[in-house]
């Protein structure tokens, strides 16, 4: 059947059902009743064990979807390194930071003088912090 498509249509076909794969398996951990707790949030699941448990099963009916489609159209698994997944949040991370240091803030009106103080030393850190993670599960590369 990959010859119902091109190349660049195979492509976006591919990419777009692993992207929904992706989300599905999160949204799959979530529903299981995981919270997440971090510093400035706090997630957790506001849905009923019923409706929790069929949309599990339709989570589950989209996989199969996805494995058929996979199968007609002889897509392969790919091999993501979380190292580089991690490289790239992180990349992602520094340049946010960057972007919210004082003199930034600016755009969106008058700064306090005394914000860089109390605020840039914090980004800066965090932004080395950031690049520094990045490094070290660069593993050589």
């Amino acid at each position: 059947m990959t010859r119902l498509l091109n190349p660049a249509q195979a492509n976006a076909l591919l990419i777009t059902l692993r992207m929904l794969e992706e989300r599905l398996r999160h949204a799959d951990v979530w529903l299981q009743d995981t919270e997440e707790e971090g510093i400035l949030y706090h997630r957790k699941l506001h849905v009923s064990p019923q409706r929790k448990l069929v949309a599990r099963q339709l989570i589950h009916s989209a996989l199969e979807e996805i494995a058929e489609v996979a199968r007609k159209f002889d897509f392969a698994r790919t091999y993501d390194d979380r190292a580089s997944l991690i490289r790239a949040q992180m990349s992602l991370s520094w340049a946010d930071l960057c972007d919210v240091f004082s003199n930034k803030l600016r755009g969106y009106g008058t700064v306090d003088p005394r914000l860089s103080l109390a605020l840039d030393p914090h980004l800066d850190r965090l932004a080395k912090l950031a690049l520094s993670i990045a490094s070290e599960v660069s593993d050589g590369q």
